[in-house]
């Protein structure tokens, strides 16, 4: 709970970003990664890239927007073209591509010739983690093992062949042993059927995606800078509102670079879905609803800077997701993680062939219907206030909605029965206890004042002097939100 009096809470909220930022150490910052291969860019420099925009949004000072300027160039540095790398598919665009544990990993195992023969791929958790120890038998099959990780229990393979003839042919067995815990599918590559496998001890590696979700953490602050600087040029240093164009050519690149992933439903929603064959746990699948949303943020603010239909429309039919999903029960709202028309809410099953299934590594999946988390809520609550404040968009939400999601807060997500106020985890009113790292999230509550003006108050009561450690370029994002909307 903040100690901080009777202070305002925009005044605290300035003081407890500016602490965040100066404390900010290794990846986290007060620089930026020269890359996004392991996420940093996409989910903790974007946070603190927007908690700048909205410093300067509230105070006008343009010292605010000249920071965040030396950060977008530094994040432009870090795109797939200007550092020469390809994704999983050959690929150099304006993107950042990421691995690590948020993609799939494939070790190539070889034949005896040294050639490869076989890819088996690991889904996460922990599949960047994964070492694949390949042994053989004396009558010619093979199995694997994986040793246990974070969050992934050891694995063994049943024998195994690479003769497609055989019953224990490599792909076909795996995929009939295929369990959602593990997590494992394999391709048999063309060969002699006659060939063996080289035992040894093999890294799966994780491919190069570039992810739509963390695109739109990334471009959202530069549209929105190029928002600015259109409404409060004042706001704005001239050199900066310069580069202005620069950024937003590479937002509006950076977003048709998944132009493919784009997908609607005949009620008019719209969210980003991953293709069946991209590298990820949930290939085949649309995006959870905060990760889609991401991206519908920057194109509310297209929207506005370049007039083009395209983002207004994509936008409203974002909008009309989440409106969508919202079970309004005694004037309160709650609303689920993953998007109630996609296929993880509902689940899939096995076809028999990879070829027919939803996903090339994931053959079945169990449906997956829990309450949005407060914490990747964040995302949510901005772009629904966003989108509400935005009048050139078409309605979509009604004042009586805002007020059933302001509830939310006070009725769902807030625990009031112990001595102090706590967050719970969830928005669906019977969650868990939240950690004390998701208390430190409250803030992302305030916009949704005006619909319930106890919200500050409340906040107040459990907003923490400051984050656990260690310190994120959300708590950046946070500490503006509280100096934004105290």
């Amino acid at each position: 709970m903040l100690r901080w009096g009777i202070e305002p809470l925009h005044r605290a909220g300035t003081r407890y970003f500016h602490e965040i930022e100066s404390r900010l150490t290794g990846v986290s910052g007060p620089g930026v990664p020269a890359d996004n291969e392991a996420g940093v860019i996409g989910w903790g420099t974007s946070w603190r890239m927007q908690g700048y925009l909205m410093m300067a949004e509230r105070t006008g000072d343009p010292a605010y927007a000249e920071r965040l300027a030396e950060l977008v160039d530094d994040v432009l540095a870090a795109r797939d073209d200007v550092r020469g790398v390809r994704d999983h598919r050959g690929r150099s665009r304006g993107v950042w591509s990421t691995a690590g544990k948020f993609t799939a990993a494939t070790a190539v195992i070889p034949d005896t010739e040294g050639r490869p023969a076989l890819e088996i791929t690991v889904c996460p958790p922990s599949a960047h983690l994964a070492r694949l120890t390949v042994e053989t038998y004396d009558d010619g099959s093979f199995g694997f093992t994986i040793p246990e990780a974070p969050r992934r229990k050891p694995y063994a393979s049943g024998p195994l062949s690479l003769d497609p003839a055989d019953e224990r042919r490599a792909d076909r067995a795996l995929y009939a042993a295929y369990t959602q815990r593990d997590g494992l599918t394999a391709r048999l590559l063309p060969g002699d059927p006659a060939r063996r496998v080289r035992p040894g001890v093999y890294a799966a590696k994780p491919a190069l995606v570039p992810l739509a979700a963390q695109t739109g953490m990334i471009v959202h602050p530069l549209a929105s800078l190029a928002r600015l600087a259109v409404e409060r040029p004042d706001a704005v240093p001239a050199s900066v509102r310069a580069r202005i164009d620069g950024y937003l050519d590479a937002t509006v690149r950076a977003i048709a670079a998944h132009d493919e992933q784009w997908v609607t439903t005949d009620d008019g929603r719209g969210a980003y879905r991953w293709l069946p064959d991209e590298p990820v746990s949930f290939a085949g699948a649309e995006l959870p609803t905060n990760e889609f949303l991401a991206m519908g943020r920057a194109l509310v603010q297209l929207a506005v800077v370049t007039g083009e239909p395209v983002y207004a429309e994509r936008a409203e039919a974002m909008a009309r997701s989440l409106r969508g999903d919202l079970t309004i029960t005694d004037g309160v709202a709650s609303w689920p993680y993953w998007p109630s028309f996609g296929r993880v809410y509902r689940g899939w099953t096995a076809t028999g062939s990879p070829e027919t299934d939803v996903s090339l590594v994931r053959p079945s999946y169990a449906p997956v219907t829990v309450p949005e988390d407060v914490t990747h809520a964040l995302i949510d609550l901005d772009f629904l206030c966003l989108y509400q404040a935005t009048d050139r968009l078409p309605p979509v939400f009604t004042p009586d909605e805002m007020r059933a999601v302001a509830a939310t807060f006070t009725r769902n997500a807030l625990d009031r029965r112990g001595l102090r106020s706590r967050l719970r985890h969830d928005v669906g009113g019977a969650g868990r206890p939240g950690t004390d790292r998701e208390q430190a999230h409250v803030a992302a509550w305030l916009p949704l004042r005006q619909w319930s003006p106890a919200i500050p108050r409340q906040v107040r009561r459990v907003q923490p002097e400051l984050p656990p450690a260690p310190l994120m370029g959300v708590d950046t994002y946070c500490g503006a939100l509280l100096a934004r909307w105290g």
